[in-house]
């Protein structure tokens, strides 16, 4: 393995350039301009590599991936949808994909094809089911369950013309035709989750010239498709990504369009919450949402990261493959959220722009990363938090215990220190019959801990049979002594 350089510093996050477009557009950059732009990123993206991820990921037990399935730690992903995969795309390369994320770990997917724009026809009706089905055929085939994305009409049938905008009441009818004809081609799928349209908190850009009144009656008829159709699908709300603080969204954005929604009754007709990259713990995203549940006096509903990356555009080059473990840690284990669908499965260009977090590159070849993502289910999936560990010399620890089997343990560890690689960290308190798993999947049995673990930068799993002898952190306490963090280590 070529050794990575150094984390550089990173500076705050808003993620306000998270305007993703889900028909993604289809970038008249060449192939030699990923080849020529990916090498200034850490991803080592080449052949050699590839094949050393594909025969490490390949081999794992795919019965034991699924086997170790948690409703608590759900590993999901983005992008297995067009343009990335199409139903007349290359079969047998598609089915390598897929056979490699079930291998990995990967729990479920998430897709926007059941947007009535996607599956309407020339007149607005729901008729174009290829992909939708393909997805369909193709989940059930590797056993992955499914989150769709409901809503979003053909422009006429919208109150701004727009399909990134709410149903014209006009045609209510027609939207309920659409949920009830979407909905029964779901049967007989393992769709677990039916989110409502995409960060609806930035109404400039996703709920355009549309309200929190227009979204919540959605919601309504949605929860009314389902029930009609006697799945049991639940209901996911919001995707909020501007209500990260108080200022993003303007005047009805943001937390005013959240805050408006649950006035309004939301909570009556959604299972589930949902968020898009949280940010550590800069602006506690996750805890807003929680924070609006008490305030109307509700019953606590689970929350979904439902699209995550481990950095923004901007700082993608200083992102190394690693960095993903350390989102589905603190997502899993710091804000308590239930299910992250990692961003992204494929690298591709977006609006000219190179997005180089996939799993796979741009030939359908596999990076890094996806050691990384199987690395973070051996070391989370099925696993609950015993306790967080901070002791102030950069170390970040989080020590959890397998729900199914009496003392087995997995601590997921890393040092947050600048230039760690030379500043490293010991882990000392670790007792037990000891084994580290490196981020690569690599694995060292039979470790004399006695001395302490050394860490740096990169995350690893250690696995025993005792609890280590620490005094674990609150939250509170955490919060109120990190500096800011975002998803990579450092402002």
């Amino acid at each position: 393995m070529k050794k990575t350089l150094p984390l550089f510093i990173n500076t705050s996050l808003y993620f306000m350039i998270f305007s993703f477009s889900f028909s993604f557009s289809t970038s008249t950059l060449a192939e030699s301009d990923y080849f020529k732009q990916i090498k200034e990123t850490k991803e080592e993206v080449n052949d050699n590599v590839s094949k050393y991820v594909y025969d490490k990921v390949i081999i794992r037990n795919l019965e034991e991936q699924r086997s170790r399935r948690d409703t608590d730690t759900q590993f999901g992903l983005h992008g297995m949808e067009i343009p990335a995969i199409k139903a007349d795309g290359d079969i047998n390369k598609i089915n390598k994909v897929y056979s490699l994320l079930a291998h990995a770990g990967v729990d479920s997917l998430r897709s926007f094809e059941t947007c009535w724009h996607r599956l309407s026809d020339k007149n607005g009706n729901p008729t174009n089911f290829k992909e939708l089905d393909f997805q369909l055929k193709k989940a059930k085939e590797y056993d992955f369950s499914l989150l769709f994305v409901f809503g979003y009409p053909p422009a006429k049938f919208t109150v701004a013309n727009n399909k990134l905008s709410a149903v014209n009441e006009r045609f209510y009818n027609e939207y309920n035709n659409y949920l009830d004809v979407t909905l029964a081609r779901l049967k007989g799928h393992n769709v677990e989750y039916a989110e409502l349209a995409n960060e609806v908190d930035a109404p400039a850009v996703w709920w355009i010239r549309s309200t929190p009144a227009q979204y919540v009656q959605e919601m309504k008829m949605l929860k009314e498709a389902i029930n009609r159709s006697g799945q049991h699908i639940k209901t996911t709300a919001f995707s909020a990504t501007y209500s990260r603080n108080a200022s993003l969204g303007g005047g009805h954005g943001g937390r005013r369009f959240v805050d408006e929604a649950f006035r309004l009754g939301i909570d009556n007709y959604t299972d589930a919450y949902s968020i898009h990259h949280f940010v550590y713990p800069k602006d506690d995203l996750p805890n807003f949402i929680r924070e609006e549940q008490k305030k109307f006096n509700l019953k606590p509903k689970q929350i979904l990261d439902t699209e995550q990356l481990d950095t923004s555009i901007v700082y993608q080059k200083d992102s190394n493959p690693y960095d993903m473990i350390k989102i589905f840690a603190r997502a899993f284990f710091f804000y308590d959220m239930k299910r992250v669908d990692y961003f992204l499965a494929q690298d591709r260009f977006l609006n000219n722009k190179l997005y180089s977090s996939g799993l796979f590159d741009v030939n359908w070849q596999p990076k890094l990363r996806l050691l990384a993502y199987a690395m973070a289910v051996d070391s989370m999936k099925g696993r609950e938090l015993v306790g967080r560990y901070f002791p102030g010399n950069g170390v970040e620890a989080y020590v959890l215990k397998e729900k199914k089997k009496e003392n087995h343990y997995s601590i997921v560890a890393w040092n947050n220190n600048r230039n760690s690689e030379n500043n490293v960290s010991i882990l000392t308190g670790i007792k037990g019959k000891v084994s580290i798993e490196k981020w690569n999947l690599d694995v060292e049995n039979d470790v004399n801990a006695e001395n302490g673990i050394s860490l740096d930068n990169k995350p690893i799993a250690i696995y025993t049979n005792h609890l280590p002898n620490w005094t674990f952190d609150s939250k509170k306490v955490i919060k109120n002594t990190l500096p800011s963090h975002a998803p990579m280590p450092f402002d």
